[in-house]
Parts: C-alpha cells; structure tokens; sequence
C-alpha cells in the first residue's frame, strides 16, 4: 500500500517491515462488500480508539503474518513473519500537552528517542541482502505484488494504492474480503490523527498564540518560531551525536540540560499564553468535524475489523 507520489516500488524487507507496521494493508480484487452496520453517528471522542485495541491489532497483525509466510511458502519462497511492535506512549509528544511543566521537567521534548528510533528488525534481511538483484526483484513481486495489477482509491489528501497480486494482498484478502473497501477505509482511520493535527495547527485560535508565545520565550533567551522547531533542534542534535558514535558522554549531558531548559521555558510560555489550553479547546472542535466528515470510513473499518478478528481467532 503506499501514498501517492511516493509511487516507487520497494525496496526489499526492510520497506516491508516498515509498512506492515505503519499501515499494514494490502489489496486484492474486490469481491465481498461489508455488512453495513446500523447507522449511529461516530463522535470526535471516539476517533482516539478507532484503529481498535492495542490487543486487537496485534491478533490482525499477527494473523496477516501467518497467511503471508503461508503464501510465499507456496510460492516457493521463505519468509519468516515479522514481530508485533506495540505502539510506546510518549505524552512529552503531545502539543496539548505541552503546558505541562513538570513533564518538560522529567522528559523535556522526548527529542532523544525521536533521534534515535528506527525501524523494527526484519527477521528477512540477511536472507534477501545475499540474493543476485534478479532474484530480489522476483521476490518483491511474490511479496508485494506487480503494478499491471494496481488499484487505487482517493483520500481527502491524496491517493492511495496497491498490487493486488502479492501475497500481502492474499493474506488481507483472506481477512478482509473486498479490500479496496478495506484500503479507503483503513487509509482514513489511519490519517485521521494527522487530520486534525493539520486542522488544529492551521486554525486560526491557535495561529494566534504563537506571537505572544515568541516574546515571551525571546524574553528567555530562546528564539525559535514555534514549539516544533524547538524540538526539530534538538532531534538534529542528538541526531548529529548518534552520527558521531556517541563518543563524548559530556556532550550528551550537555544537550540533554539544554533541551530540558528550553523545554521548560516552552511550557511556561505556553501556560502563560495559553496555546496549549486554546489547542485542547479547538482540538475537541476539529475531532467532531472530522468524525462527521469520516464517519462512514469509521463504519466500515470497525465492520472489515471485527469481520477480520472473527476470521483470525
């Protein structure tokens, strides 16, 4: 599945653990559409959970991995399944929490994990490193499928597409049923944080406290356009030591007292200018807006869920 432009194919397992673990959804021909469920209006509170339990993913997860080695093994290929990787709470992340003063004070911007996290392990990495170039390309069909068989559906930010001749495809097939279905509703639930982030950072409440917020950090002595390029300079940094080995834990002490100082001016800024507060408000406004626009995706994507749940288990 990928995201127009980003329309190039992929490039061995190492992609393929990174999709599988951010969107995990391939296609195949539509042939079953969703029961529908009895109408009942999605709310913004809702929106938070609507990808399901973490439990729950981890059964969907877990299952498409199975059918996948099953595929490729037919196919003549191995293929050891990838590892469920569960979602790690970071609130020091989260804007509308951003007045917190103590937790800047306990874990200033999270800048550090931001700087160093990578992508889960491929258990498939070394096997597909020591094939001959042919032999990589022939698996990546096997696996991903081939783009005389491509299908797309529009998003509200984009277009999103799929080969639905790959044995991620067969394996989504098999729970999901019509997957084209299945790709413009999972798509939607997927973006749908990003969607209001875009909406609360755009709107014009929130525009407005960056001005008094700017003062008030210069008055500090810190001068940064905005909270995230605060926390951008310190992804860098750390990100620049990392490439450096580490090798002078001094330095990494030295960074760590800067970003904890800067990250406590931020939130007491933000607190005295109330930006954090206005954005929970407009927040829970913007959740509502999209829960009407993308309530019947929601819909379907919990009917294609639990229809899959029940097929797995």
């Amino acid at each position: 599945m990928h995201l127009a432009p980003a329309s190039r194919p992929a490039r061995g397992l190492a992609r393929a653990a990174l999709l599988l673990v951010l969107v995990s959804a391939c296609a195949a021909p539509a042939n079953n559409p969703p029961a529908r469920s009895p109408a009942r209006a999605v709310t913004g509170a809702e929106l938070a959970q609507a990808r399901g339990s973490a439990a729950e993913r981890r059964t969907l997860f877990d299952a498409e991995q199975r059918l996948t080695a099953a595929c490729m093994r037919e196919r003549g290929w191995p293929y050891r399944p990838l590892t469920w990787r569960a979602d790690v709470p970071r609130p020091e992340t989260d804007p509308r929490r951003a007045d917190d003063v103590d937790l800047r004070r306990r874990a200033g911007y999270g800048a550090a994990a931001a700087a160093t996290e990578r992508p889960p392990a491929d258990p498939n990495g070394d096997r597909l490193r020591a094939m001959a170039k042919a032999q990589r390309e022939r698996y990546g069909q096997a696996l991903f499928g081939t783009p005389g068989h491509r299908i797309e559906v529009k998003l509200p930010d984009g277009t999103a597409f799929m080969n639905t001749d790959g044995c991620i495809a067969r394996a989504e097939n098999r729970l999901y049923g019509d997957l084209k279905v299945w790709l413009g509703a999972q798509m939607s639930v997927m973006n749908l944080e990003g969607e209001i982030s875009r909406r609360n950072f755009a709107d014009p409440q929130v525009e407005r406290t960056l001005r008094p917020w700017r003062a008030c950090m210069k008055e500090a002595g810190h001068t940064y356009p905005d909270p995230e390029a605060a926390k951008a300079a310190f992804v860098r940094a750390y990100g620049e030591l990392a490439e450096r080995g580490g090798r002078h834990p001094d330095g990494a002490r030295e960074l760590r007292r800067r970003e904890v100082r800067v990250a406590v001016a931020d939130a007491t800024c933000d607190r005295n200018t109330g930006r954090a507060r206005t954005l929970r408000t407009r927040d829970a406004a913007h959740r509502d807006e999209v829960a009407r626009e993308r309530g019947q995706a929601v819909q379907t994507y919990r009917t294609l869920r639990e229809q899959a749940l029940a097929e797995a288990e």
